[in-house]
């Protein structure tokens, strides 16, 4: 990730997150596999290491201009972390332990003084490919 985010050219801030990127999606993979388990009402709790790729993969499918720094690149995490992990979750109770889990890396791993409602509240983080303004 660290080659790769040099060799686009991304800037020193969006490049000196890859380290806590890697070992946050790693923990949370690991936590979420432990404290989350598949039962009959929740069989799609099912977690594997394709999952942590997934997470990689999306963020190496970002463009330098839309992460210019570490607050960009630490935002991009969490929204593919909680596309990746987030999404399957199916109550509150869980969603909860999810964010607090993000919230906690956030401040831990990355340093980070973003608050809840920054990344999960009416303001919430999205990210997407949907708009082009240079396509024909």
């Amino acid at each position: 990730m660290d080659g790769y985010l040099k060799t686009n050219s991304y800037q020193e801030g969006a490049t000196s997150c890859t380290t806590a990127v890697i070992d946050s999606t790693i923990e949370i993979y690991h936590k979420i596999s432990e404290e989350l388990r598949a039962t009959p009402a929740k069989f799609h709790y099912m977690f594997n290491l394709r999952d942590v790729s997934k997470v990689i993969q999306g963020i190496l499918m970002s463009h330098p201009k839309s992460v210019q720094n570490a607050e960009s690149m630490q935002r991009l995490w969490v929204n593919e972390v909680s596309r990746v992990f987030g999404d399957r979750l199916i109550n509150k109770e869980d969603e909860k332990w999810f964010t607090d889990l993000v919230m906690e890396l956030l401040s831990r791993s990355f340093r980070s003084g973003m608050e809840f409602d920054d990344l999960f509240g009416e303001r919430k983080v999205m990210w997407s490919d949907l708009l082009k303004i240079d396509a024909a």
